[in-house]
């Protein structure tokens, strides 16, 4: 997994509980979470999505009809 700037990282082991936050990011991508000094792996916390309005300009609009007709 890339890490990224501001991305908060916790063990998983609650008796750790370790955190860290990425000050630069990597340029490594192994696929993998990071792992905490207690050796298990290390998860984002969970953040609920949220939903948002999508209010569609003209242009968004025009975009859209032209990818309708160029898929017929």
């Amino acid at each position: 997994m890339r890490l990224e700037r501001g991305q908060l990282w916790r063990c998983t082991d609650q008796v750790c509980g370790a955190e860290i936050q990425v000050k630069e990011p990597s340029a490594i991508t192994d696929g993998s979470n990071p792992r905490c000094s207690c050796g298990n792996i290390m998860k984002m916390p969970y953040s609920k999505p949220q939903l948002r309005r999508f209010e569609a300009t003209e242009d968004a609009k025009r975009l859209l009809q032209q990818l309708a007709v160029a898929l017929r």
